[in-house]
Formats: C-alpha cells, sequence, structure tokens
C-alpha cells in the first residue's frame, strides 16, 4: 500500500487521502503573503495543518486524494503502469471501488521521485513527478458547482511529450470529454460531461479558480474546531473538506443522515434539508414487517428508509416551520401509522411487538431497535402535533405511554424480550435508544446507559472499523469521555489501512463509505457540545487530554449557534446565539459565580437551570455570552497548542 501509513495517521496526517499542503494553487501565491494569513487567521492556519502529503502515487482507491463539488467526484493515483497517472471520475452514487470513467497522464519517461500535496485550503491537488527525461508540475482542481476537472500541467526536458488519453478499459465507462489548450508555459485541460461548460471554460479558468477558492475559504468558517490533540483536530478538518467534496448531491437520504453537516453549520449540504429522503413503499419493505422477522428477507424499516431522524435533526438545528409541516409530521404520521397495525396488547397493560428482526442479530419478540425507533416517532409526533397546534395529541400519548419498555437484564438492556446480548454484535442496534436516538438519561436511565453500552463494548470479537466509531458515539451518550476518546484513537489509527471509505466487514456502497467517516467526525463534536432532552450542553464529556479547546459556529437543536472555549480543562467562556428565539437551557458546567452579558457587556437576566446550568431568555437573533465571574477573555475561533502530537513527515 502506498496511502498514508498507520504511523503518519497516528502522527498527525488526516484520513486517507482527505488532508491539506500549504503549496502554491493554480495561479500561485506569494509564499510571504500566505505566512503572513496563516498567523492572522485561525480558519487558515488550522485547516492548511491537515496537510496530507505522499512521496509515492496511492494505489488503492481508499488512499487516493479525493477532489470534488457534490456534483462531481475525482480520485488521483498511480495507473496501470509506472508513467501513468489515473484521474478517475465519478457522478453517480456507485461504489467507491465501482469501474469508473475518466483520464490518464502519459508521461513520457519513467518516474523516479514524487511529490504531491492536497491543499483543504484551497481544495488542490498539487504534484511534482520526476522522470528519467524531465519533470512534470500540475494543479488539479473541480471548481465547486461547475461538474468541471481542471488541470494545469507544465512540463520540463523531454516531458512535453506527456499526453492525456480516456481511462482505459476496465475501469472506463462512458467517455468523458476534454479539451485541452496551451497558455504561456502552462498547458491547461478542463474535462467536464457538459462539452459547453467545457469550452466556457477554458475562456476563463483563473476565474472558475477564484471563485472556487472564496466558494471553500466561506465553506469552512461554517464550524471550527481545535483541540490538543492534533490527529483528532485534523481529522476533523478532513471531514468538513470530504462533506463538500465527496458526498454526492443526489445520493439516498437515509437513516439518519450525515448529522456533521448540520451541526457545523453546512446545512446547505445535508441532503435532509437540500433533497427530498427517499421514499419507500410497504411492498419494499416486506422483509421488516412485526411477526414475519427476517423471513422474508431483510430490509430497513420505514422510519429509517425514509430518512427521518435525518429529517427531524435538520428540523431542529433550523427550526424551519415549513420542513415540520411539509415533510416531517405526515411522514412520522405514516410510519407510526404503519407500526400501530402490528402492537399486540398483553395481560400486563402494555402494547407489545411480535418476533422483529433485530438488525444482523436474530428475530425476537419487543426488539429493543424497533421499540426505540417507534418510541422515537411518536416523541416526534407528539412535538410537531403540538408544535403546529394539529389535533390528536391525545392519541399519540397514549400510545406512548403503553408502549412496552425496553427488555432489561442484569447487564442492561436486551436485543429483545428473552434474548440478552450474548454474542459480539458490531452494530450495536439494540442501544439505538441511547444513541444517535438520545432518550433523556435522568437517574436509573443513566446507570442503564453505562451497563448497556460497558456490556456490549466488552465483547469485540466481531467489531470492525465502523464499530468504534459507534462506541464513541455510545460512549460519548453515556458520560465515558475517556473511552470515547479511546474509540476514535482506535479508528484513527486505522486509516491508513484502508479504514476510512470502507469499514472492514462492511458495505461498500456510496452511502456507507461517506457515512463512516463524517460519523466519527460527529463523535469528536459529541464530546464537545451536545444537546438533548431540551438541554445544551458545553464541554459535556470532553477527555482530560484535551484540557485546551476551542469550537466556534457550531449548531445544535433549537437553531442555536455556539461558540466556546476552555484552557486547563475550565470552561472560559460560552457564547449562544439564537435563530428562532427557543427556550434556552444551557449546561454551561463552569464552576463558580459565572455571569451572562449581552454582546456588548451589559448585564443579561437569568435564572439557575441546576447545578452549573442557567435558563436564559433569548429573542429571535440576540445572543449572551456566559463568563466566570469578573474575567472578561477574548472570545473567537483561536487554535490551540498541541499537546501530544508530533508533527509527520511525508508519507511514503
Amino acid at each position: 500500500m502506498t496511502g498514508p501509513r498507520r504511523r503518519t495517521v497516528l502522527q498527525g496526517t488526516a484520513a486517507v487521502g482527505l488532508g491539506a499542503a500549504a503549496v502554491t494553487g493554480l495561479a500561485g501565491t506569494p509564499a510571504r503573503a500566505a505566512d503572513r494569513a496563516v498567523r492572522t487567521d485561525p480558519y487558515e492556519q488550522s485547516v492548511r495543518d491537515a496537510r496530507m502529503e505522499w512521496s509515492s502515487p496511492p494505489e488503492d482507491w481508499q488512499d487516493a486524494p479525493c477532489l470534488g463539488d457534490g456534483v462531481l467526484r475525482v480520485q488521483v493515483r498511480g495507473g496501470a503502469a509506472p508513467n501513468l497517472v489515473a484521474f478517475e471520475v465519478r457522478d453517480t452514487p456507485d461504489a467507491w471501488d465501482a469501474p469508473a470513467r475518466g483520464l490518464v497522464l502519459r508521461l513520457a519517461g519513467t518516474p523516479t521521485a514524487h511529490a504531491w500535496h492536497l491543499d483543504l485550503w484551497h481544495a488542490e491537488l498539487t504534484a511534482t513527478i520526476t522522470t528519467t527525461r524531465g519533470r512534470v508540475r500540475f494543479t488539479a482542481l473541480v471548481p465547486h458547482g461547475r461538474g468541471l476537472l481542471i488541470v494545469r500541467l507544465t512540463t520540463e526536458g523531454a516531458e512535453s511529450d506527456a499526453s492525456w488519453q480516456p481511462l482505459p478499459a476496465p475501469r472506463a465507462g462512458r467517455p468523458f470529454p476534454y479539451r485541452e489548450e496551451t497558455a504561456g508555459p502552462d498547458r491547461i485541460l478542463i474535462a467536464g460531461a457538459d462539452t459547453g461548460a467545457v469550452r466556457r471554460a477554458l475562456a476563463a479558468p483563473e476565474r472558475l479558480r477564484d471563485e472556487h477558492v472564496r466558494w471553500w475559504h466561506d465553506h469552512y468558517r461554517r464550524g471550527y474546531l481545535s483541540v490538543a490533540d492534533r490527529t483528532v483536530q485534523r481529522f476533523y478538518w478532513t471531514q468538513i473538506y470530504l462533506s463538500a467534496a465527496a458526498l454526492l448531491q443526489d445520493a439516498p437520504v437515509t437513516g439518519f443522515g450525515h448529522p456533521l453537516l448540520g451541526t457545523t453549520d453546512h446545512t446547505a449540504l445535508d441532503p435532509a434539508t437540500a433533497h427530498r429522503p427517499r421514499t419507500a413503499s410497504h411492498s419494499h419493505l416486506y422483509g421488516g414487517l412485526p411477526g414475519i422477522g427476517s423471513k422474508g428477507g431483510r430490509a430497513p424499516d420505514p422510519i429509517t428508509a425514509w430518512g427521518l431522524p435525518a429529517v427531524e435533526a435538520a428540523y431542529r438545528r433550523g427550526m424551519d416551520e415549513e420542513l415540520l409541516r411539509e415533510r416531517l409530521r405526515p411522514a412520522l404520521l405514516k410510519a407510526v401509522g404503519f407500526y400501530t397495525h402490528f402492537l399486540v396488547a398483553e395481560p400486563d397493560g402494555r402494547l407489545h411487538l411480535p418476533a422483529t428482526h433485530s438488525p444482523h442479530y436474530a428475530d425476537v419478540p419487543d426488539a429493543t431497535h424497533t421499540l426505540a425507533l417507534l418510541r422515537w416517532a411518536l416523541s416526534a409526533l407528539i412535538d410537531s402535533t403540538r408544535r403546529l397546534g394539529e389535533s390528536g395529541a391525545e392519541r399519540w400519548h397514549d400510545l406512548a405511554a403503553r408502549i412496552a419498555p425496553y427488555p432489561t437484564g442484569p447487564d442492561g438492556v436486551l436485543i429483545g424480550r428473552g434474548t440478552p446480548l450474548a454474542r459480539s454484535h458490531p452494530y450495536a442496534s439494540h442501544l439505538l435508544w441511547l444513541h444517535p436516538l438520545r432518550e433523556g438519561l435522568p437517574g436509573e436511565r443513566a446507570e442503564l446507559a453505562r451497563r448497556s453500552y460497558a456490556r456490549w463494548a466488552s465483547l469485540r470479537d466481531h467489531w470492525h472499523s465502523s464499530s468504534y466509531v459507534t462506541a464513541a458515539g455510545l460512549a460519548a451518550a453515556a458520560g465515558e469521555a475517556g473511552e470515547a476518546r479511546s474509540h476514535l484513537a482506535h479508528f484513527l489509527s486505522g486509516l491508513g489501512d484502508g479504514g476510512l471509505y470502507r469499514p472492514e466487514g462492511g458495505e461498500t456502497g456510496d452511502e456507507t463509505a461517506v457515512s463512516v467517516p463524517l460519523a466519527a467526525g460527529q463523535a469528536v463534536l459529541d464530546l464537545l457540545v451536545d444537546s438533548w432532552g431540551g438541554t445544551l450542553r458545553v464541554f459535556p464529556a470532553t477527555p482530560r487530554e484535551w484540557p485546551d479547546a476551542t469550537v466556534a459556529g457550531l449548531r445544535v437543536a433549537g437553531a442555536f449557534l455556539v461558540d466556546a472555549a476552555r484552557t486547563d480543562g475550565r470552561t472560559d467562556w460560552i457564547r449562544v446565539r439564537s435563530e428562532a428565539g427557543e427556550p434556552l437551557l444551557l449546561d454551561h458546567g463552569m464552576e463558580g459565580p459565572i455571569e451572562v452579558l449581552d454582546e456588548d457587556g451589559r448585564p443579561r437576566p437569568w435564572q439557575p437551570g441546576g447545578p452549573r446550568a442557567a435558563r436564559i431568555p433569548l429573542g429571535r437573533g440576540e445572543t449572551v455570552v456566559l463568563t466566570r465571574r469578573g474575567r472578561r477573555p477574548a472570545t473567537g475561533p483561536r487554535p490551540v497548542t498541541d499537546t501530544a502530537t508530533p508533527r509527520a513527515g511525508v508519507v511514503s
């Protein structure tokens, strides 16, 4: 394998094929001016720090740098022979390792040295290849929103004979049109499915590049994170890059979507808000019918098949009533109505589910996985009914009160009635209620959560890389910050071995490939900012190994935007802006007296909301700042000092 090695990921380069380098762009940037900008701009400083470098061309798609714009996805790697560089293009949500079309750069000589850099800040790949006949330099980018690939090529010596040709079989699909022209000492290639767009782009490549750079700089400013563990910080920024470069816009919205996109205020990219979820007929769901279990084949339930948790999360982060009225509530009514036909009243007075397949485990009555989804759907339906002033809330309240509780035992929640977790289960579907559904965990429920998580985490024989991402989210929800960090570290340590795009033992489809790393990025944020049960929590489960941390522009339920910083394990300040005027209950975690101020430093009214918590009335568009009494720290994004991670060298 020629991509990023495990040692490199552990030492601080970011995710497979997704990093950044402070390199010259298509038009070129004076080094001293760039250095000054990096020193003064925390966003640029942090994004550039996540660079990735290759000293030999990556051979596998898991290791290859990726360029893209949500329409077009291009991976660049070594070709079938040493003198070939393949630009593999996909513009449909096929599996990442499916046949691709694209182009090949054929070098005139045999390569003797490679230096490749992926610059996240400008979303450009720059490479210098020295050969037996000269040298080739190229800079490649996919201008955002254009569906085009632009490559500027400069050659020295006999490498002026380097040429482009279509990607040969067996990887080739339909042709990928391209044109190349000479511009001074450079050759500019532009490729894309729309030949008219290709022709127009050749007239103004620099303008397209400038628009592209501005878009990406704005993209990175929609959420900020810096922590003392530089490996984690670099991984976070690669996921912000991945969300725009590799997640295709026409990918289906199912399950829980990509919460990282909403939490970091990238709502325009979130498929749950930008596109309608894939709909599903009952015939499609036949294999998931309660009472039939897996006998009819395994298929998703209507709640996850229609992507309702993703839509509900998108609604709560923006409080968009149209989304609630037109999309979420009608789908919730159908999903809940689907399950009510199968509920059976038993002598205990509760409504029970007949045998239903608990994903990847067994057919069981009162499957915890399905009960959790139904409870969640009822809660969301009750809330939507109240908010929209609709009738029928009494019926849903009664149904929610009568649903059977989760079956439990000495080790916590069971797979289903009479079926404890007896073997390693890589997906933890029976713990869906804990994460990501986040049912309230007061008192005894918190202890039940810890026992349930501990039992699942004690059986790891069949875990794969995505299991550790799930474990990080579960540990954060259960309040086990140290274990959450440990699970993340294990996942990150495997990225150099192909763990980013395709979990071991997992499926190879586009949705799985993109979801796993984004979920890991979300797990990082869950340790720093969290919101469930009507309470916003800042630094709720931050590991002691991250004594310093800064976040900015993070979007949470209630349409709140959150900035905060901590130093030496203590919260310095928190700033919350309300976009919808929702009630704010803030678990700030500060010890001792606090002050609540407006943006001009004037006191704001508030009330205690519990230990280290405050209830603060906020109108639409208003902002408050919390500090320890008598402190006036500077607020705003700031990179924190790396306390543990040396910078890796060039990947070999």
